[in-house]
Formats: C-alpha cells, sequence, structure tokens
C-alpha cells in the first residue's frame, strides 16, 4: 500500500531560514582565505576547518529540519542513530574536501570543478544516509531520474557556494549569495525527498483468541 506524506509549512520555512543564516555564517568564515592568491597559504588553509563546519552543520541542520517537517500518513517515522550521526560527519568531511580543493589549487576555473565534484557527492551521500536512517513499518523505494536531478542541483550547489566563498563580499552582497546558497541547498533537499516512494507493511491479521480452528 503506498503511503501519502505532507510537509508541515512553518517546519519548512524553517529549514529555509537555517540554510540562509548557516550560509551567511560559512561565507561570513570564507572571504578571508578562499581563492584568495595574494592571502596568507597558511591562513587560508586554518580556514578550511570552520568553514567546512559552518556548512556542513548547516546543510545537515537544514535537512533534518526538512525532514522533521515530513509526515507519513498511517506510520509514524523514527531515525537511527548510527546513520544520522555518519550523515553528519559525511558533510563536514566532504565539504572540508572541497574547501582544501580550492584553497590548494592555483586555477580557479578548474579549482571549482574539482572542488565542486567531492563536495557535491558528499552533500547527495548526507542527504540518502539520512533518509536510510529512517524507519517504521514501511519501505522505501527511490526514482532514479529524480535521484539524478538531485544530485545535478548538489553538484550545482556545491561549486556555487564555492564560487561565493571566493569573492570579496559585503552586507547585502553577502546576504544575497546567502539567499542564492539556501534556494539550491533547499532544491536539493526537497527534490531528493520528491524522489523517495514509500510503502506501507501490511499488518499480519491475528485470529481472535477465542477462536479455535478445527484440526
Amino acid at each position: 500500500m503506498a503511503l501519502a506524506g505532507h510537509y508541515n509549512p512553518w517546519l519548512v520555512e524553517l529549514s529555509f531560514i537555517i540554510a540562509a543564516a548557516g550560509s551567511y555564517v560559512a561565507l561570513r568564515l570564507a572571504p578571508p582565505w578562499a581563492g584568495r592568491m595574494d592571502a596568507d597559504e597558511g591562513l587560508r588553509v586554518r580556514g578550511v576547518l570552520p568553514s567546512a563546519v559552518a556548512l556542513g552543520v548547516t546543510i545537515w541542520s537544514m535537512h533534518f529540519t526538512g525532514m522533521a517537517a515530513f509526515h507519513l500518513h498511517g506510520t509514524a517515522i523514527s531515525y537511527d542513530w548510527a546513520p544520522t550521526v555518519l550523515s553528519l560527519s559525511v558533510a563536514i568531511i566532504f565539504t572540508a574536501i572541497g574547501f582544501a580543493t580550492l584553497t590548494l589549487l592555483h586555477q580557479p576555473f578548474e579549482a571549482l570543478l574539482l572542488a565542486g565534484i567531492p563536495m557535491g557527492c558528499g552533500i547527495l551521500a548526507m542527504h540518502f544516509l539520512g533518509m536510510l536512517a529512517m524507519s517504521g513499518n514501511m519501505t522505501m523505494h527511490f526514482d532514479p531520474p529524480m535521484v539524478v536531478a538531485a544530485g545535478a542541483i548538489a553538484l550545482v550547489a556545491s561549486i556555487a557556494a564555492l564560487w561565493m566563498s571566493t569573492l570579496e563580499q559585503r552586507g547585502l552582497s553577502r546576504m544575497g549569495s546567502a539567499v542564492v546558497m539556501a534556494i539550491a541547498i533547499c532544491g536539493m533537499h526537497y527534490t531528493g525527498m520528491a524522489a523517495a516512494h514509500f510503502k506501507g507493511h501490511e499488518r499480519p491479521v491475528v485470529p481472535p483468541s477465542d477462536v479455535t480452528t478445527p484440526g
């Protein structure tokens, strides 16, 4: 039996606010070092970890707020802790790889592509690990074209985030960039959610205890 779901609009809005606020913080940390060939290389390398943690935690927090916004009719959803923690680790590690690649390469266009690929793969892996952490009286399968679309959005979002981190930004321009990143992050998440289809388990029919069967 296919299960339908719905979203809590307030939590969906909160997920966007988290994505935008966290992206602003990540961009605020990034400009002193990312993409700045004239900056001290040691300073740029030291900037990898805080920027990666800020953006990785942002994406992960937005993801699970969006997951909390989703309700399946007919079954309660819980989350296994192991894949949930692993998804957070994946988000931070692959974001750090992306920022580190951007920092160490000296050809901006090639750096964006080479850094965006691992970051996009990490974001996509984080998303589906988080979805696989879901448990309940149901099974889940994915629509391949929608998974590909989510992967494409994750790649574009990663490259956009890295590119924006290389720009000199102040005030409103940084806020605008954070909104663009939030739209891309949320677009990847909700496209990935749309790729999932849920089917409820049929509950076994248990005969009443006071009925005897002929034998």
